[in-house]
């Protein structure tokens, strides 16, 4: 039996995709969608993907009727703008899901709430604050599938919340696409655990993944609703950025710290090496760190990597 864990097969999907391996990665997205039920909408929707890619348009839209009727459902962007199902675009059984799952997608996207995952450390003092860390998961992703990347930190008395939006692309995939609203609902989670978990507030930390990782960056700088005292971004997008550049001085006279983690493979390194630059020349305190072989995914020493990220971004 395999003893690849759930991360294990989506960073070996993706990479494999991402080199034109289309085989080798049917084999990891079949195997993470037999072996995790829990994540049936997105392990499905991979396979349907690859299965487009190999040449069986056919097999591809079987598995995503077999997920549907389980009650999976994707969004739009999902089903009609990513290119590896194009080979569906055109059959009349394709479009009749797709218009089932908007229908589906445009009801839960009006019940959404924000949510926050809170993890508390072994020993919880309530006489004495503890520091937090929120982190925020990347695009497509939910609080659960973060939560392992960081709850490390829930070993070394830190208060770890994963916070969850109400912006929805899909059957428990969830995004940060529009600003205002993501800001105000991390804006919730901060203030759900500081009233009912026994926080430091002058020891607040934001971190975040891809998309999450560039929230984490805009809100530090931002400094509200959340006055963080540092972020930390593991392989962040920078598109939506530049605006809170321009906070960057006034973060930087606030003593706001930040860590930043990308790979040397990954297609935004550049642009992350541009934004490092740009924080850097503002006056802010900031590591970035460039590891060797890696894409556009989570390292898998993380957790190692996390416990000094975080004593580098809370230091005086």
């Amino acid at each position: 039996m395999s003893t690849s864990t759930f991360e294990d097969l989506r960073r070996a999907l993706f990479r494999a995709h991402g080199e034109g391996r289309y085989e080798e990665a049917l084999a990891a997205a079949r195997e993470a969608w037999r072996r995790f039920p829990e994540h049936e909408a997105r392990t499905a929707y991979w396979v349907a993907c690859l299965l487009c890619r190999v040449g069986d348009p056919a097999g591809a839209l079987r598995v995503l009727l077999t997920a549907r009727s389980r009650g999976h459902w994707w969004g739009e962007g999902l089903l009609l703008k990513d290119p590896d199902l194009e080979p569906l675009w055109g059959r009349t059984e394709f479009l009749r899901l797709a218009e089932e799952c908007q229908r589906v997608h445009r009801a839960a996207q009006a019940a959404a709430k924000p949510r926050v995952l809170v993890l508390r450390p072994d020993v919880l003092l309530p006489a004495l604050p503890h520091p937090l860390l929120l982190a925020l998961h990347s695009r497509g992703g939910s609080a659960a599938e973060c939560a392992p990347h960081f709850a490390s930190a829930a070993s070394w008395g830190w208060i770890v919340a994963l916070a969850q939006g109400t912006q929805l692309e899909g059957d428990e995939m969830y995004t940060w696409d529009e600003p205002a609203q993501a800001e105000r609902d991390v804006a919730w989670a901060y203030a759900d655990v500081v009233q009912s978990q026994p926080v430091d507030r002058g020891r607040a930390v934001l971190a975040g993944v891809s998309q999450g990782g560039e929230l984490a960056i805009g809100l530090a700088l931002t400094g509200a609703p959340i006055p963080a005292c540092g972020f930390i971004a593991v392989v962040p997008s920078s598109r939506g950025t530049e605006a809170a550049l321009a906070l960057a001085p006034h973060a930087a006279r606030r003593g706001v710290r930040g860590w930043i983690l990308t790979g040397d493979k990954d297609p935004r390194v550049g642009k992350v090496r541009d934004l490092h630059e740009l924080l850097v020349h503002a006056g802010l305190t900031c590591q970035l760190t460039v590891v060797p072989g890696l894409g556009h995914e989570i390292p898998e020493d993380l957790p190692a990597r996390l416990a000094w990220a975080l004593e580098f971004v809370t230091s005086l």
